[in-house]
């Protein structure tokens, strides 16, 4: 099997999850489980409101204790989209059905001028 590249994988991850934009998630919000997949230091610097920070290599082991029931739907996030669509697409391998990434990321979030948070210290 040859392997694959970031951008192959990407690819096939992106074809594989549902996405979501920005207005379509504040449309949503309060059916959705939010998790932001940067590392920690980006989440407590600033993050969307009621995200919940689950870094990425964190997810397999944590997400069950995060979101139990596997009809949630869980929209992921990071500064661009590369880490929530990886993440998103494992989500689907591990049978979370609803799983979508949000369109632009973070930044894309923030380029609408859209609130955000900072976690307090």
């Amino acid at each position: 099997m040859p392997l694959k590249t970031l951008k192959e994988l990407v690819a096939e991850a992106q074809a594989n999850v549902g996405h979501i934009s920005p207005d379509e998630l504040t449309d949503a919000k309060q059916s959705v489980v939010l998790i932001d997949v940067r590392d920690e230091p980006d989440y407590d610097e600033e993050h969307l409101p009621e995200a919940v920070s689950l870094p990425r290599g964190y997810l397999e082991l944590d997400i069950d204790e995060i979101v139990p029931d596997a009809d949630t739907h869980i929209v992921t996030y990071c500064g661009g989209g590369t880490r929530a669509t990886l993440s998103a697409h494992t989500l689907k391998n591990m049978g979370y059905e609803n799983v979508s990434v949000l369109t632009g990321g973070f930044r894309g979030w923030k380029a609408e001028g859209l609130p955000t948070e900072a976690s307090d210290e």
